[in-house]
């Protein structure tokens, strides 16, 4: 792993205190180490608590905060339809570094003192010869300390550690190991980050993947600065140009993605700059919060449960090759592993990442029978969990599972929003599918 060059002042931040990064290479078991051969560069952008009807762009929830960056950039883009996360951060960015499913890393939960795995090989680590830096939220549970990011494969990192922000005007922020305190905006800091990290790396001759995690719009729900609202002209209803302290919730938490979007708006519009040929992914990373959620997703179907508002999440997908449109295709967020391998041409494999790079230039494809996600506890722990929730959906019915409760069975094509258990009286052609899905979590282990 090549470290990207610092700037000065972040050189000499990291400077202090910080021996370097403990090398990944030590900290693996024999996973193997892949060969590149193709080097596209790749920023990987995440949204915190951002389900489908917090983006107009999907056109799902009653009334949206103002997105025109985001908008404009997914009608450049392949939008897919049914992307599914888990429905709480840590196991989401656990399956996104290393395309394996929870139950396999341990991470299954945003609690507790576990950290992802040294012997994970992630995506920093797969993607052999390029520069790699991370900013903004980290998150894996217990984080393994300060230097984790680092430890994992980042070059460098500049964020914060923790699930949620003590306060986005001042809170605690890691450069390669360092804390200290930032009053600079979280969101502002992310984008700042970003952009100075793509312009350092750009200088280098390797290529480059940037991971980027905004906080926005995980709690503590607040007013964001106002010049970060949206010009006029693109949103003359923007929900920030009305809201107050006294505001409620949901009013702030679409206020801070109006923010987000402003400052990535500016992101993109740098990396324009440096590269507009390179491969972009925006994704959430579960749905919205039930405080914030939108209509007609019902307040207790969404982050946290494994019903579609806790787990259908925007992912789009922008570069060379790639197809503008949709695609109803069932995609895992575990699938950004073996894509990106693919457009770097890395030979990866994990059992449960398929890339998504044949919808790219064929929208129409369907390559998985079934999507699968879950929430346990406790971290770190084995099969049988205490606690575990695992959902799986082929193209049309659903399968919800939890330990000490009746199974729930879904028709997504009739009763989108997941009203109506029809078990335990199932129809012919409905117990079909719903063994067939049962027999995917056996295959799974899970079941």
């Amino acid at each position: 792993m090549t470290l990207p060059l610092l700037p000065l002042a972040l050189l000499l931040a990291t400077q202090v205190g910080q021996v370097g990064p403990i090398g990944p290479q030590a900290r693996r078991s024999a996973r193997p180490v892949p060969t590149a051969t193709s080097t596209p560069n790749i920023v990987l952008i995440i949204a915190d608590d951002f389900g489908v009807d917090f983006l107009g762009a999907y056109g799902e929830g009653a009334a949206p905060p103002c997105t025109p960056n985001i908008d404009s950039f997914a009608t450049d883009s392949l939008l897919f339809r049914n992307a599914w996360t888990n429905p709480v951060c840590t196991p989401t960015r656990a399956a996104v570094l290393t395309g394996r499913y929870g139950f396999r890393t341990g991470m299954g939960g945003v609690g507790g003192s576990f950290g992802l795995p040294f012997s994970e090989l992630t995506l920093p680590e797969m993607l052999t010869g390029y520069n790699s830096s991370a900013v903004g939220k980290w998150h894996l549970a217990g984080n393994g300390g300060n230097s984790h990011p680092n430890s994992t494969g980042f070059g460098y990192f500049a964020g914060a550690l923790s699930g949620g922000l003590p306060d986005y005007f001042q809170w605690p922020k890691v450069v390669n190991g360092v804390s200290s305190t930032s009053t600079n905006y979280a969101t502002t800091d992310t984008a700042d980050e970003a952009i100075a990290a793509m312009g350092v790396m750009s200088t280098t001759s390797e290529p480059w993947f940037l991971y980027v995690a905004f906080n926005s719009p995980h709690s503590p729900w607040h007013v964001p600065p106002a010049a970060l609202c949206p010009a006029a002209a693109n949103c003359n209803t923007a929900f920030c140009m009305t809201v107050d302290d006294n505001s409620p919730n949901w009013r702030k938490g679409k206020a801070m993605v109006e923010a987000m979007d402003t400052e990535l708006g500016r992101l993109l519009a740098a990396l324009d700059q440096v590269d507009p040929d390179a491969y972009v992914v925006f994704i959430g990373d579960n749905g919205t919060p039930g405080q914030l959620s939108q209509s007609p997703f019902p307040s207790n179907h969404a982050k946290g449960t494994l019903y579609e508002g806790g787990v259908n999440v925007p992912l789009i997908v922008r570069g060379p090759g790639v197809v503008p449109g949709e695609s109803q295709a069932l995609v895992s967020s575990v699938d950004l592993f073996a894509t990106f391998a693919e457009l770097a041409e890395v030979s990866a494999t994990t059992e449960d990442s398929i890339s998504m790079v044949p919808y790219f230039t064929n929208p129409a494809l369907s390559l998985r029978s079934t999507v699968y996600s879950e929430t346990f506890s406790p971290n770190g722990g084995t099969f049988p969990y205490p606690t575990h929730v695992r959902a799986i959906r082929g193209e049309r019915y659903k399968l919800i599972r939890t330990n000490g409760q009746a199974d729930e069975f879904y028709d997504l094509w009739m009763d989108a929003f997941e009203g109506s258990n029809l078990l335990p009286s199932l129809s012919t052609s409905e117990q079909t599918a719903h063994d067939q899905l049962l027999a995917e979590l056996t295959a799974l282990g899970v079941n």
